[in-house]
């Protein structure tokens, strides 16, 4: 399931990055085929279109977070089976979609949030967000495995054996 939604994430970043060109062909007047191949083609064409780091980011914050989406359905669901279900919610996915890729594809998302003028003030041009988004889901990761670490293990009640005398 993490490489699924590894790839899931890649190919819906991919496509809100082209958002007005994927909206534009499937509700254009063209063939099934045509559609097709513009879809294929920005996947196929991500490796030209992004610098390798912008890549390299965009992958490890796809990866980290299908580990984390799995690792916390996985918890949620010893909750709910345990009776101890509480909500949860954290922003470092939304951070990771917004800082993937280029810093102009997430420019307009950050925009919605109220934060779009003060990315021009970044001195890495918005790689920043990438970093940071890399950072939360690390430390989310963390904490996620502890508390994974700590549910497979019992506890063991110690006791006292009183001395024998001879």
């Amino acid at each position: 399931p993490v490489l699924i939604i590894t790839l899931a994430y890649v190919i819906v970043t991919v496509y809100l990055m082209n958002a007005s060109l994927i909206w534009d062909t499937l509700s254009g007047a063209y063939s099934w085929n045509y559609k097709w191949n513009i879809l294929i083609a920005l996947l196929l064409g991500m490796w030209t279109a992004m610098s390798l780091p912008s890549l390299f980011l965009l992958m490890t914050v796809a990866l980290l977070t299908g580990l984390n989406l799995v690792l916390t359905l996985e918890r949620l669901r010893f909750l709910r089976s345990s009776g101890k279900l509480h909500w949860a919610i954290g922003g470092s996915t939304l951070i990771g979609l917004v800082g993937s890729g280029c810093a102009g594809c997430g420019l307009p998302i950050l925009a919605l949030l109220g934060l779009g003028g003060a990315a021009v003030y970044l001195p890495y041009g918005g790689m920043e967000l990438s970093l940071l988004a890399i950072m939360l889901l690390g430390v989310s990761l963390y904490f996620l495995m502890q508390g994974r670490l700590a549910t497979a293990v019992c506890r063991v009640e110690t006791v006292s054996i009183p001395q024998l005398k001879k």
